[in-house]
């Protein structure tokens, strides 16, 4: 006996049903405080003193500070452009240095799903589980680094985005299986837009996706599986449109960073102290550009006026026909990068005894504390003076 087929008409009594008891068990959980309340704390004391950038050094005496706290240790900390972010199991703190002190607080109510930092080091993007009952939902919010102050705020009802999110102007961008790029709007949580990576494959899906976020910019670096091309490109913000490609034959897909100004030399996010680090350098390649005027590769400071550094600190690459092992892009104007690069090049020199020049060498007028900076923002007056005079002293140590 074959079986009835329901009606339309049970088909939409059965629909109105379930769409009455979802809507019946989104007014309990409203009811029950769906929507965060969480408490911030803030000590506009510290907050004022907080500041960036931040060395090495600094960002472990909060590792140390924490040890010997009530708190424990943090499961993550992150740097921002105001301090130290630290991330516990219902709340987040951060902490100013010069001494160690909590800046501000926010209490929330359930795991952190993630958390990424914008380009500007100003703005913090927590994403964090919220679910409740049988419903899962996803709580994300924009928080002001400076103080935690909730910038924007919603609540998205279901699967929650895989993937770790990259905060960029106006959107998060997320890489889903397959290779699709999603951006969803900060205010809303509504999806911007959608690129397809493997639009630029012959056939099959991308992999070793690799995402790097820079103010209106996503360098995202890829692999095609089927043909198993490397490829890099650089995608803008507002429309998910790539206005720069290339792609290699047969090799690993490249690692992608950004030095932004937050960016903590030394630290584990510093792709300069990779370069420099003698087992992982080589196929290291800088890139500047725009959406209006291309990206194109750039040999930066010390290696331009210092050439002879490439005897001992391996120039970066300067030709797109080679494949990368990792591409370096800047998130402020270039002359940022060059005197990050100007300063941690000298310190590595310096500290190498392989190398015919010693802390001795440089003037004592670029030390503070009879040490040179780690961070050239240290001259916090200056700083373009006490950088090219750094570069000149380079530059007759390695002719």
């Amino acid at each position: 006996m074959k079986s009835k087929k329901p009606s339309k008409t049970g088909k939409a009594q059965a629909g109105q049903i379930r769409a009455g008891a979802m809507a019946a068990v989104l007014t309990v959980f409203a009811a029950a405080g769906c929507a965060v309340s969480g408490e911030r704390v803030t000590d506009t004391e510290v907050i004022d003193e907080a500041r960036g950038p931040l060395t090495a050094s600094e960002v472990e005496t909060v590792t140390e500070f924490l040890t010997d706290s009530q708190r424990g240790s943090a499961t993550e900390l992150v740097t921002t452009g105001s301090g130290v972010l630290a991330l516990f199991e219902n709340e987040v703190v951060s902490f100013g240095v010069d001494p160690v002190a909590e800046a501000w607080s926010y209490e929330i109510s359930g795991p952190v799903r993630d958390v990424s930092i914008g380009p500007s080091g100003e703005t913090i993007l927590l994403r964090r589980d919220a679910g409740l009952g049988p419903v899962d939902r996803e709580r994300s919010m924009l928080l002001d680094s400076s103080d935690g102050r909730v910038i924007e705020s919603y609540t998205a009802w279901g699967e929650a985005a895989s993937g770790a999110g990259h905060l960029l102007r106006e959107v998060w961008v997320t890489a889903e299986p397959e290779g699709i790029l999603v951006a969803r709007r900060l205010s809303d949580g509504d999806v911007a837009w959608q690129h397809d990576l493997t639009e630029t494959c012959s056939s099959g899906s991308a992999d070793d996706i690799d995402l790097a976020s820079a103010g209106i910019q996503l360098l995202v670096a890829y692999t095609c599986v089927e043909d198993g091309s490397a490829h890099a490109t650089m995608i803008a913000d507002h429309t998910g449109d790539p206005f720069w490609e290339e792609s290699w034959a047969d090799t690993p897909a490249p690692q992608v960073h950004v030095v932004h100004e937050h960016t903590v030399p030394g630290g584990p996010d510093d792709p300069i102290s990779r370069m420099l680090n003698e087992e992982l350098s080589g196929g290291f390649l800088f890139v500047y550009g725009s959406e209006l005027d291309g990206v194109e590769p750039f040999l930066p400071e010390p290696w331009r006026s210092a050439p002879g550094v490439g005897d001992y600190a391996e120039e970066p690459l300067q030709d797109l026909r080679e494949a990368p092992q990792e591409i370096i892009l800047h998130s402020s104007p270039r002359g940022k990068m060059n005197d990050l690069l100007v300063v941690q090049a000298a310190r590595w020199l310096a500290g190498d005894n392989g190398v015919p020049f010693t802390k001795e060498d440089i003037d004592g007028s670029l030390m503070i504390d009879d040490e040179l900076v780690q961070n050239p923002n240290q001259w916090s007056t200056g700083q373009s003076g006490y950088v090219s005079a750094l570069t000149e002293e380079l530059a007759e140590a390695f002719p």
